[in-house]
């Protein structure tokens, strides 16, 4: 069977510009990574934080002429503009939503070239590259790339490989329940820029804590994906909740894969039973090792 060199999904972009002249120094008091790195081009990941250190989002941000260009899943885009606003008193910065919003293409495999309007954002994870493009230019774009040997990714692969590697998706694996630490966003996180909202909650779970649950990967045995919420329990049958199921899917390359959260006294390699069906097992892998 021949397979398309490439595949691609369209999808609304979640977008917020900042601009003025104390764009940098605001975002740097409220995200977890140091934006002094963008500097040097290309995207950085991080989070905001509320003050007890919790996720209120993730978002990656580059830099775009005169401003820094935040993107972030489409349905948290206005909670994040709202938060931004919320400290944007008294300093020379503006939260700007592009109108009408964005469309975002995301490549998976290497795409052809793409137009010089659209705006390039580099491989991150299981996304080989994405683009931003006006609505006018996004059904134009579509036609290009499926006439150049692109295919849609089903909804099922694309989950399927989000969580082979080990991403974590808001509203989904994360929320204002978990830490960036638990929640698998270590990367984001800076531990040497200084004070931002929450930092000092982060700074002293990794200096005296010990994390309660982490962020991990699941194997399940032959079957179908467990639904989100799935609660997983030791197999010995032990009834304490070990872990739970935030998102799987059924992978064509893995069979039923999933993230979720284990107990920190869960070992990677370990096995968990679900407890609705205590013969079907989930052995535990690092995030990211599906």
């Amino acid at each position: 069977m021949n397979l398309p060199p490439f595949f691609f999904d369209v999808s609304p972009a979640g977008v917020i510009d900042l601009a003025g002249r104390d764009r940098e120094s605001f975002l740097q008091g409220l995200c977890t990574n140091d934006m002094r790195e963008l500097a040097g081009g290309g995207a950085l990941w991080a989070a905001a934080l509320a003050p007890t250190g919790k996720v209120r989002f993730q978002f990656r941000a580059a830099r775009r002429g005169d401003r820094i260009r935040l993107l972030l899943e489409a349905d948290r885009a206005a909670a994040a503009g709202a938060h931004f606003r919320k400290y944007a008193v008294f300093q020379d910065v503006r939260i700007e939503e592009p109108a009408p919003p964005l469309v975002r293409f995301e490549f998976y495999g290497a795409p052809p070239a793409l137009p010089d309007s659209a705006d390039p954002w580099p491989a991150f994870f299981e996304i080989a590259a994405s683009a931003l493009v006006s609505p006018e230019e996004a059904s134009a774009l579509g036609e290009r790339l499926s006439g150049s040997g692109g295919a849609r990714i089903e909804e099922s692969d694309r989950e399927a490989r989000r969580i082979e590697a080990g991403r974590p998706k808001d509203g989904v694996d994360v929320d204002e329940t978990r830490t960036p630490d638990e929640a698998g966003l270590g990367q984001a996180v800076s531990a040497t820029k200084g004070c931002y909202v929450g930092q000092e909650v982060v700074a002293r779970m990794r200096t005296y804590g010990r994390l309660p649950r982490r962020l991990v990967g699941f194997a399940f045995s032959e079957g179908p994906a467990p639904p989100a919420g799935s609660r997983l329990v030791a197999p010995e049958g032990t009834p304490r909740d070990a872990g739970v199921v935030t998102s799987a899917a059924l992978s064509p390359r893995r069979g039923a894969v999933g993230l979720g959260y284990a107990a920190r006294d869960v070992p990677d390699g370990g096995s968990l039973a679900l407890a609705e069906d205590p013969s079907r097992r989930a052995r535990v892998l690092p995030a990211g090792g599906a």
